[in-house]
């Protein structure tokens, strides 16, 4: 008579907990019509589903010691995958292990909705790829920015290589860029007009000194009240401080305001 093998089995929706498999065990949901299987990092993974409930593009790859773990976020450096890095453009992930079967072997999620049982992520949460850790997750967004996670529930994430609101376009087709994105150097000369500058937004501090030469200033169009110095009596003539200051004084007693002004003399 043949020997009839069952596996364990969970006939309620949810996947089992670690406490129900031992390392390398496997387990059928007939709920969910799923199949899982505890790795050698204590996680519960699903290695078949038949629900259609997760799924998205994975790479399974073999790397001798690959030294990963499920939740890293990975790249390839053209020879090999390595734990990926947000402190550069060239090292951002190309992807989550959502799997580990053993030190040579390993599953890489590009993209798509993913069942990990008891990953720890907070719910609601956009996680992105670390500046400081290699491989890591944090919830504060690094200024190369690659927001990688977001946690839909305590079993299924999706995994993304971009934020899908940094691609939405506005009723005028324009790319709506991320903050702190556009940069002097992306400007180009002559695309900042009058017309794109509200009234009072340049003041005197954003005026490099010597930067207005003569040629900038159109003629008569600096009158007395341009001028750092109070409006004088009539007859009076303007002179300098000698400390970068003008103002108006009287001519000397008994000189005509034609003769000083002709003369030089105060």
């Amino acid at each position: 008579m043949a020997q009839v093998i069952k596996p364990k089995r969970k006939f309620t929706s949810g996947a089992p907990t670690t406490s129900d498999l031992v390392e390398g065990e496997i387990a059928i949901n007939t709920a969910d019509k799923k199949l899982y299987i505890r790795d050698n990092s204590n996680n519960i993974v699903e290695i078949a589903s038949g629900g259609g409930t997760a799924g998205g593009s994975t790479s399974d790859i073999t790397q001798s010691s690959h030294g990963f773990a499920v939740k890293d976020a990975i790249r390839h450096n053209g020879s090999a995958w390595v734990k990926a890095q947000a402190n550069a453009a060239t090292t951002l992930a190309l992807g989550i292990v959502t799997a580990v079967a053993d030190s040579n072997t390993f599953t890489v999620a590009q993209s798509g909705r993913f069942e990990l049982s008891s990953h720890g992520l907070t719910v609601g949460q956009w996680y992105y790829l670390s500046a400081s850790a290699a491989g890591g997750l944090v919830t504060t967004e690094p200024t190369i920015s690659q927001p990688i996670v977001y946690v839909e529930s305590a079993n299924f994430i999706y995994v993304y290589q971009y934020r899908p609101t940094n691609l939405l376009v506005d009723a005028t087709t324009d790319i709506i860029p991320g903050d702190n994105r556009v940069t002097t150097a992306k400007i180009a000369d002559l695309n900042v007009t009058t017309a794109k500058i509200a009234n009072d937004a340049i003041t005197a501090a954003k005026i490099d000194d010597d930067a207005v030469g003569a040629a900038a200033i159109a003629d008569n169009s600096v009158d007395i009240a341009r001028l750092n110095v109070s409006d004088g009596s009539n007859g009076q003539l303007l002179k300098t401080n000698g400390s970068g200051t003008l103002s108006f004084t009287d001519p000397p007693s008994g000189m005509s305001v034609s003769k000083a002004f002709f003369m030089g003399q105060l």
